[in-house]
């Protein structure tokens, strides 16, 4: 068990690196296939040994071996939540009662979620870097969603995976326009209308409740810490990508838990 948990936790961390490049790539236009990754401010190239998840980080200190410029802190903590996530997910799909259970539907399930979560990972650093969620990684994967539902790889059926898209939408769009009516500024951006679009599509009408529930008060919460530790008051952008994200894998591990126990 404990080399499973290993081999799970290195892997997932690599493909933790892989979405931080994805990301970083969507947002600043940058050329997908390019084959090597290179330092964001001088262009450099970055060697194999200066690329390996969250270690190359800490011995680099957080710097470019060729620049010096900074690292971002975004990058363990993506490679990071990507392990946690992901092998917690795993072991959500294979492990039921301490007995390991692998079988063909096990396997397409865990590929539906996977997808999913990536792309809830991918959003999550973008909006957190550019205050933008690219829809590749947020509408364009609703009709995915609908499919795997369709064909029951998702905990919900296909009218509530429907359902949990068109009101994921919705119930964003409604706020925002009552929210530029009253205040005569925006208040929402259409990215977060569409990321809970997408977690509607995977999680259904229920976990998008709970979703904006627990992204709410967590929003919330680090908002007001936010501007008692940095005295700002005017202006503040605070993206709420993450904290959909956020609620969304909350509700479906504890989702999961109450149904098993």
């Amino acid at each position: 068990m404990l080399f499973v948990i290993i081999f799970l936790i290195i892997i997932f961390l690599c493909w933790g690196s892989f979405l931080n490049v994805v990301a970083y790539r969507s947002i600043f236009d940058k050329n997908f296939f390019q084959k090597r990754s290179t330092c964001n401010n001088c262009n450099g190239l970055i060697k194999f040994y200066d690329n390996i998840p969250v270690i190359s980080y800490l011995i680099l200190k957080a710097k470019c071996r060729q620049c010096k410029a900074k690292i971002s802190v975004l990058y363990p903590v993506i490679e990071i939540l990507t392990s946690l996530i992901l092998t917690l997910l795993f072991f959500n799909i294979f492990y039921i009662n301490n007995n390991f259970i692998f079988y063909n539907k096990n396997i397409l399930e865990f590929f539906a979620y996977f997808i999913f979560f990536s792309a809830l990972i991918i959003s999550t650093r973008t909006d957190l870097e550019a205050l933008v969620i690219p829809q590749a990684f947020s509408i364009y994967l609703v009709p995915v969603g609908f499919i795997f539902a369709y064909f029951n790889l998702l905990k919900i059926n296909f009218w509530d995976s429907i359902i949990g898209a068109f009101f994921g939408y919705l119930i964003l769009f409604l706020t925002a326009k009552i929210f530029k009516f009253f205040t005569k500024k925006e208040g929402l951006g259409e990215g977060d209308m569409e990321l809970l679009a997408l977690i509607g599509a995977f999680i259904g009408f229920a976990g998008v409740w709970y979703t904006i529930l627990i992204a709410s008060l967590t929003g919330s919460l680090i908002g007001v810490i936010y501007l008692l530790i940095t005295k700002k008051t005017r202006d503040l952008q605070i993206p709420f990508g993450p904290f959909l994200s956020f609620g969304a894998i909350v509700y479906f591990f504890l989702n999961t838990f109450i149904r098993i126990f």
